[in-house]
């Protein structure tokens, strides 16, 4: 028995949950029918305006005051555009001038004049467009954007406030057209009536908001582009003025490092001159035979003879001696012969 129960109740609950599901189902295939049906039938509607089959709800008052806006959202869309433009131009420009002094720095050696000045210098140029950066930034910039948030919010509503009053002369022509047929069906007719009076009253809540909203919206285009002006003119004219006592500076320190140029402080000491290379003469081919050629030389100390500082010379004469038994031959030279004596007291040793 337990377990029939249990069974029971899992099946309604699945009975249920099925139901649930059908429902949203059911309800989201109507809702989506219904907006088909809705569209379809401004559609259907537009065409005949367009084509002059059926009148349509005429008011010139908001016709211009949605010419206005749209005038005006095109305005400040443009200022928006042109001043993250030029914001976003004076931070290429801040870069180009903090390379540009980086530079200066670098060329301008430390032993000029006015070395630490230009470095000062630098810095307060990077100083003033890094302020001036932030204020077009807050003051300038994000309001503008705020101001420009506006319009897309309204456009909507203009749009919608439109849909509605396709709405509101789809009715009216329904109910026209049910009220002149041969059989009136005072069903049909009184279904009709409430829901133009539906669309009528839906159409005229949206209507009066309007009424409100853009005459007040217009009427600030004149105050906000007063305070853009003035606060981006106004920081642009203290910026401009700060760069131009920075530049003053600057071509102060130019012009003292001249001065100091003309007195010759940073002249390079002058050597003597070089001395020249030596010329060598081109001699001509017929010449080269006869003339001797000209080179340097490099003249080393005389050596002297060795004979003239040895000891003075000696005639040493040899006697014959017999060798092995046999007596040996006196020299001769050219026929003569030569006396070979060696005197007594000893040979050569012995004087040694």
């Amino acid at each position: 028995m337990r377990w029939m129960r249990c069974g029971g109740r899992r099946r309604r609950r699945l009975l249920s949950v099925v139901a649930r599901d059908s429902k949203m189902a059911d309800t989201k295939g109507g809702l989506f029918a219904k907006t088909v049906q809705k569209h379809a039938g401004r559609a259907k509607e537009k065409i005949l305006q367009n084509l002059g089959k059926a009148d349509r709800t005429i008011d010139d008052v908001f016709d211009e005051y949605d010419a206005n806006f749209t005038r005006q959202q095109t305005n400040a869309n443009r200022l928006h555009k042109e001043v993250s433009n030029y914001l976003r131009c004076c931070r290429a420009l801040h870069g180009a001038s903090k390379g540009l002094y980086e530079t200066l720095i670098e060329v301008y050696e430390p032993e000029w004049v006015g070395h630490e000045l230009l470095y000062a210098q630098a810095q307060n140029s990077d100083m003033l467009w890094t302020d001036f950066c932030h204020k077009l930034q807050d003051q300038t910039l994000t309001p503008l954007t705020a101001y420009q948030q506006q319009f897309p919010e309204l456009r909507k509503k203009i749009d919608k406030r439109g849909r509605k009053l396709v709405d509101y002369d789809s009715q009216r022509h329904q109910l026209e057209n049910l009220q002149r047929a041969s059989r009136r069906d005072e069903y049909k007719i009184a279904r009709a009536r409430d829901a133009l009076e539906t669309a009528r009253t839906t159409y005229e809540v949206l209507n009066k908001e309007l009424y409100e909203e853009l005459p007040a919206l217009y009427d600030q285009r004149i105050p906000n582009v007063a305070s853009h002006l003035q606060t981006l003119y106004a920081a642009e004219a203290t910026v401009m003025a700060e760069f131009s006592k920075v530049a003053k500076e600057v071509e102060a320190i130019a012009d003292k490092l001249t001065k100091e140029c003309a007195k010759g402080t940073y002249k390079v000491k002058r050597t003597a001159a070089p001395r020249p290379l030596s010329s060598v003469e081109a001699s001509s081919p017929q010449n080269t035979t006869n003339s001797p050629s000209i080179r340097p030389t490099i003249s080393a100390p005389v050596a002297q003879n060795k004979e003239e500082t040895g000891r003075p010379y000696e005639e040493i004469e040899f006697e014959d001696k017999k060798v092995n038994g046999n007596v040996s031959q006196p020299a001769r030279t050219n026929g003569e012969v030569l006396s070979t004596k060696i005197p007594q007291g000893g040979g050569l040793a012995d004087r040694c």
